[in-house]
């Protein structure tokens, strides 16, 4: 365990596999404190516990799915109001393959829902 003098709190959306954890573990490691944010709250919880342990910094989960308007509200509002986050990571995001022809609506809307809309959102809200 390292202990080192906190650089803020990184919230990181996408953070319980990943790319996002990976991030989430290169920032801890850098002395960040965390606000990891995911569908998977036990993935979540599990990946927290083993930050905590290895890198000595303050860890807290925030389960939510960001194709889900009140989800988004929800951390956008912390965005907004928590003036110890000093940087976002906007990592969640999905992709789709195949023929546009071929693709399923409702899942191309829950992708520009997500890698666009919200993905815009939270970077409003912390510019803000």
């Amino acid at each position: 365990m390292t202990s080192t003098q906190s650089q803020g709190t990184a919230l990181v959306t996408g953070a319980s596999s990943g790319i996002g954890a990976i991030y989430a573990e290169r920032l801890a490691a850098r002395g960040f404190d965390l606000l990891l944010v995911a569908r998977d709250e036990q993935r979540l919880e599990a990946a927290a516990s083993n930050l905590r342990v290895e890198h000595g910094v303050q860890v807290e989960v925030l389960k939510a799915d960001l194709t889900q308007r009140d989800d988004v509200l929800k951390v956008e509002q912390r965005l907004r109001s928590d003036s110890s986050i000093s940087l976002l990571l906007n990592n969640a995001g999905v992709a789709a393959d195949g023929l546009l022809a071929n693709a399923d609506m409702e899942q191309l809307e829950k992708l520009i829902q997500l890698n666009v809309t919200t993905v815009t959102r939270l970077a409003s809200a912390a510019a803000a």
